[in-house]
């Protein structure tokens, strides 16, 4: 098996874990919002969550370093070898900052750690979508309709994690309350809120997974 083959299993495997762990997120947080169950059960519910969620998550740091190296191989993206180690070595740096926020410990290090993460994801936004859009614009020849288009949705799939963690950012207080077995009615209605409202950009995730998957098989 040479290095290619091997990249390309891992970025098929990528794919099947982000959707697959992105499903069990989406199919648990209905009994965590469920206030007809008991506290137990729906916190029982949040761990299997957070534990699932961890796969999407780390993931989407190694599908952009995958997908962008096969496409380097195929001579669809104008890098040479340094900028693709580059590359690489900042999506490693990526997933150990989100392993880090999962594992590790001390708030004052986890906020740091949080304001480099989000203001990681913004650049990477901006680079994809824009050498994207560039390449549509420009009819760049180097970089083939299908790559183009697969760097500008992988970038709207950063933005939708993006406003996931802006719509959840009510679920922890409320959730620390669950946890300690006496919700309120408030507590209960930011839980239902915030998870409702980041099912609309999850969906979205899974239909730009699906269409990104399309365009490497050339099946759009």
């Amino acid at each position: 098996m040479n290095d290619f083959l091997l990249i390309k299993f891992l970025h098929i495997v990528g794919l099947a874990y982000w959707l697959g762990g992105d499903l069990g997120v989406f199919y648990s947080s209905y009994f965590v919002a469920n206030d007809k169950l008991s506290p137990e059960v729906r916190v029982a519910a949040a761990k299997i969550l957070f534990a699932l969620d961890q796969a999407p998550r780390i993931c989407m740091t190694m599908m952009l370093p995958l997908g962008l190296h096969l496409a380097w191989r195929l001579g669809a993206i104008p890098l040479q070898a340094a900028g693709m180690t580059m590359i690489w070595l900042l999506c490693f740096g990526w997933l150990g900052m989100v392993v880090f926020l999962h594992f590790g410990s001390g708030d004052t290090a986890k906020r740091a750690v949080t304001k480099i993460d989000y203001g990681f994801r913004v650049l990477a936004i901006i680079a994809l979508v824009g050498t994207g859009a560039a390449a549509f614009v420009t009819d760049m020849p180097s970089i083939p309709y299908w790559v183009a288009a697969k760097l500008i949705i992988f970038g709207g799939l950063i933005t939708c994690g993006l406003i996931v963690r802006i719509k959840i950012k009510d679920f922890g207080p409320a959730f620390a309350n669950l946890a300690k077995g006496h919700p309120s009615e408030r507590d209960n209605a930011a839980i239902v809120r915030s998870l409702g409202g980041t099912r609309p950009f999850v969906v979205t995730i899974w239909i730009g997974l699906l269409a990104s998957a399309a365009l490497g098989l050339h099946l759009i």
